[in-house]
């Protein structure tokens, strides 16, 4: 990577608001750019006027990627598949295939910290960012990632003495070459098949969050998961860990490892190095609800107190957290029935957490497009809590095969209550009239939202207009 792109030519490929923030920050610098989209000139519209009236060329429509092999330094979009024959080909040629976030990590001048992870991400990014900002009010902290603004615009302008956190996915990691200097992974769970060539291609991306730091830096674990765990193998620096229990082989090491951990209702953490372990917080303080939210204010924890938080801070943070749309967000109660907005769900894991989370009767709206993942062990949980579920979109007749084979092997008797619905509307209505007073409905649809919608964000928001109107 050049320490400055000033007449170089460059290729930015995918114009979405990532990469509009990378172009702007280039031609900046006086970068010579070509941008590569599928899109046409008129689906483009004002991205396309902006950027060529600033003199940028463009590659276009079917073939758009035909003159990539061309440029020797190109800039991907993080969610494009990254094993198509014009990328490679390219890489072939030797080019530098980079991402905003790489440049970002390197240009950077602040501490920054990253957070990855199949589910959990953005609650952690926002609870960590919370607590650097009650407990260092005088210091300027940054969020960004795949969450909040795009950072590369704003990287010359954040002073030395800043804290970033940013939240880091598996197609951005994809092709870093750099680490934060505090990295956090929260668990790994098969995710984004639909976009990684195989699970091992999206275990190796989440583990670049790690892999290129130095021996000063810090990999925070999560203990109870075992990939997690394993991880600390691969680290090149020192590894903390967090858990939900206080295994005897998790000790404070020579490399001074920080730790937290629950005990009973407190969370705990210990730095290393011979301090003394202290009371952070506790479980009544957090009014998210979920075992998985403790674990992961944990991690956090232990990013922000070695970012330089302090315990008042974390709790206070920890008490104002209100949780995050489209989270286990708590819609209404109307007729006794409680209904929750869990369109973040796009994966059989995070559904498990929601159903972990809510106690009492359940009615779940699950479907969408398929990421390719199996849901066999969300199938599972639905028959052992006797969930009724409501299906929609291109993968309702799979999770129907799930729910209906993990119901004959619990050697249940009759059949489970499901409900197929057309669309989201249709869904609730039925879902509303299969709970009864006391029940809870959520929108927990384990897949992705593109079949129906262009986006988790606007299918959440369209079920609670839903929800509101009945």
């Amino acid at each position: 990577m050049p320490e400055t792109y000033k007449d170089v030519q460059v290729a930015v490929v995918g114009m979405g608001r990532s990469n509009q923030a990378l172009c702007r920050y280039l031609l900046g610098e006086g970068a010579l750019i070509t941008c590569f989209d599928r899109k046409t000139v008129e689906e483009l519209g004002d991205v396309y006027e902006e950027f060529s009236n600033r003199g940028v060329k463009w590659s276009l429509g079917p073939g758009y990627l035909d003159k990539l092999p061309g440029f020797e330094f190109i800039f991907l979009t993080p969610g494009m598949i990254k094993h198509q024959p014009q990328v490679i080909e390219a890489k072939k040629r030797g080019a530098e295939i980079s991402t905003e976030i790489d440049l970002f990590l390197k240009r950077c001048k602040a501490v920054v910290g990253g957070i990855t992870g199949s589910a959990g991400k953005t609650t952690t990014c926002m609870l960590a960012k919370l607590m650097l900002e009650q407990s260092m009010p005088g210091t300027p902290v940054f969020l960004g990632g795949n969450i909040g603004p795009v950072l590369i615009e704003k990287v010359d302008e954040i002073p030395e003495d800043a804290r970033v956190v940013l939240e880091l996915s598996s197609f951005q990691l994809h092709l870093c070459t750099r680490s934060p200097q505090y990295s956090l992974l929260l668990n790994i769970r098969p995710n984004h098949l639909d976009i990684h060539k195989d699970f091992d291609e999206y275990v190796e991306a989440k583990k670049n969050i790690f892999r290129f730091q130095s021996e000063r830096d810090l990999a925070i674990l999560n203990y109870d998961e075992m990939e997690t765990r394993a991880a600390a193998a691969g680290c090149p620096g020192r590894a903390g860990f967090f858990s939900l229990n206080r295994y005897p082989e998790m000790t404070p090491g020579p490399a001074r490892m920080p730790l937290a951990w629950l005990d009973g209702d407190d969370l705990m953490y210990d730095a290393g190095g011979g301090s003394e372990a202290c009371v952070i917080a506790c479980t009544q303080d957090f009014v998210i609800p979920g075992r998985h939210n403790v674990s992961n204010a944990l991690g956090a924890i232990v990013l922000a107190m070695q970012m330089g938080a302090n315990p008042q801070g974390i709790r206070k943070a920890i008490r104002e957290f209100r949780g995050i749309e489209h989270r286990i967000e708590f819609v209404r109660e109307t007729g006794g029935v409680r209904f929750y907005n869990d369109s973040i769900a796009t994966s059989p894991d995070r559904t498990i957490a929601l159903v972990d989370s809510l106690r009492g009767p359940l009615v779940l709206i699950l479907g969408g497009s398929d990421k390719g993942l199996c849901f066999d062990e969300l199938a599972g949980k639905i028959v052992a809590r006797q969930c009724k579920t409501v299906l929609i979109g291109q993968c309702a007749g799979k999770i129907r095969q799930s729910i209906e084979k993990a119901w004959s092997e619990a050697g249940m008797s009759g059949k489970p209550q499901i409900a197929e619905a057309r669309g989201l509307e249709e869904a609730v209505r039925t879902a509303f009239n299969m709970a009864g007073p006391g029940d809870s409905v959520a929108l927990s649809p384990a897949c992705a939202s593109y079949d129906m919608f262009s986006s988790f964000e606007e299918r959440g928001r369209l079920f609670k207009q839903i929800v509101k109107a009945l």
